[in-house]
């Protein structure tokens, strides 16, 4: 009955239009309020859902990608992969896709990724012929690589919720990864190279527009590369630094969103030079809004865990699943399909917290690994930031690309279809990912 009144207020009050923290925060207090909780105690969990030292990265995060991409780092980025693909069909989608898996490792943030590459990306392939709905699909399929490569927002979240180490997450996420960049390339060529989409991808991003049959010659061609190498070598440092800290032990992930956040600073400032010290105020203001968001979803959907533990759902819902099947596989497609229609309506931080309480005691009863299911977890949340209607890098795509939110819904369904395939992979062949560790 408690858990009818928790999930049913909730419930009706995101149908009617409620944003997920008051939906989620006013439920639990329907909940509290029924059961003579004390007021004061409301108020210890609501603040106890994010008084930890790890979600300090959160913030920094967000700021170190606004910087990025004020500073110039992901137009380098962008520069040195379209050197890499050259003359091929979908040529300038697949070099977003590798801009998004390498400003993934920077920014650790789905919608900082599409923001700053779809903003890098759209003169190029508007060039290169492509649709705006095409276009913006791309970026925003490719964008929630933000959470599964590391450093991730996502994986912090999910180390706090499970007591797993960030640095396990942070490894076995850069295979997820590339299984996730593989298959968003596949559908990319095939669709470019039935509408005839090709150009010569380095010289589109870099703003040159050349004909395609005018060969480019071997020496042209390595002096080219080699300079926008040279040119990203300060961006590449980033991630080097970020992650290669965490796993050498120098910093832990909360100091190296800081040290992200230096370096972004000086390499905007003092080496690029598009950044001043005068725009640093109004890139605070944004990434401080951006913060304030998330962190509000955070502290309720925290709430509304507790919530939940306290009526006893887990426990409840944990000996439900293991009464009518003993399947790992059965469970882990159950909580992928549960996942799946969640990230549709919920951002993915209250997933984590409302679903990871739930999910992972059965996972763990079972015998799946839980640095195995948080990568799970993880990709599955990446695909909720593309589905439609409330898919957050699909509604940023669509506004960098001046294009509706019907055009690129249609073009996204292969894309999304690739996604839920590499999901599956990560899922059902936990060697995929897990050798690593």
């Amino acid at each position: 009955m408690s858990g009818g009144l928790l999930f049913g207020s909730a419930l009706i009050l995101l149908v009617a239009g409620a944003p997920i923290a008051v939906g989620l925060g006013l439920s639990s207090l329907i909940f509290s309020l029924s059961n003579d909780i004390k007021t004061v105690v409301i108020i210890q969990k609501l603040f106890a859902g994010i008084d930890s030292t790890a979600l300090l990265a959160v913030p920094f995060f967000i700021l170190a990608g606004d910087l990025m991409n004020r500073g110039g780092i992901a137009k380098r980025i962008v520069n040195m992969a379209a050197s890499a693909v050259g003359n091929i069909h979908g040529g300038m989608g697949i070099v977003a896709i590798i801009a998004c898996m390498f400003f993934a490792a920077i920014s650790g943030s789905g919608i900082a990724t599409a923001a700053a590459i779809g903003g890098v990306m759209y003169a190029g392939m508007m060039r290169a012929g492509y649709s705006k709905g095409f276009s913006a699909a791309i970026i925003a399929s490719a964008s929630p690589i933000g959470i599964v490569i590391p450093p991730s927002i996502a994986f912090i979240i999910y180390a706090v919720l499970s007591k797993v180490a960030v640095s396990d997450l942070y490894k076995v996420g850069f295979p997820a990864g590339f299984i996730v960049g593989i298959a968003l390339m596949l559908p990319t060529y095939f669709i470019a190279k039935k509408r005839n989409y090709k150009d010569r991808a380095d010289k589109i991003a870099s703003g040159e527009r050349v004909l395609q049959d005018v060969p480019e010659t071997r020496e042209e061609k390595k002096l080219s590369g080699y300079k926008y190498f040279i040119d990203s070598l300060w961006a590449l440092g980033t991630p080097i630094i970020i992650v290669g800290g965490v796993f050498a032990g120098i910093f832990t992930p909360t100091e190296s969103a800081v040290v992200a956040v230096i370096y972004s600073i000086i390499i905007g400032i003092y080496v690029y030079k598009e950044m001043k010290w005068c725009d640093l105020p109004e890139i605070f203001y944004k990434s401080a809004l951006s913060t304030a968001g998330i962190m509000l979803i955070m502290a309720l959907a925290a709430l509304f865990g507790w919530v939940m533990t306290y009526a006893k759902i887990p426990q409840t819902i944990l000996n439900l699943a293991l009464s009518v099947t003993h399947s790992k596989y059965l469970i882990l497609l159950v909580v992928n399909i549960i996942v799946l229609i969640a990230g549709m309506f919920m951002e993915s931080g209250a997933i984590q917290y409302i679903l990871v309480p739930i999910a992972l005691p059965i996972a763990i009863e079972l015998g799946v690994d839980p640095v195995h299911f948080g990568i799970m977890l993880a990709t599955n949340l990446a695909i909720g930031m593309l589905t439609p209607p409330f898919g957050v890098t699909l509604f940023t795509a669509a506004r960098g690309f001046n294009t509706s939110i019907q055009d690129i819904s249609k073009e996204v369904m292969p894309f999304l279809a690739a996604l839920i395939v590499a999901l599956m992979i990560i899922t059902f062949i936990p060697q995929s990912v897990m050798w690593i560790l």
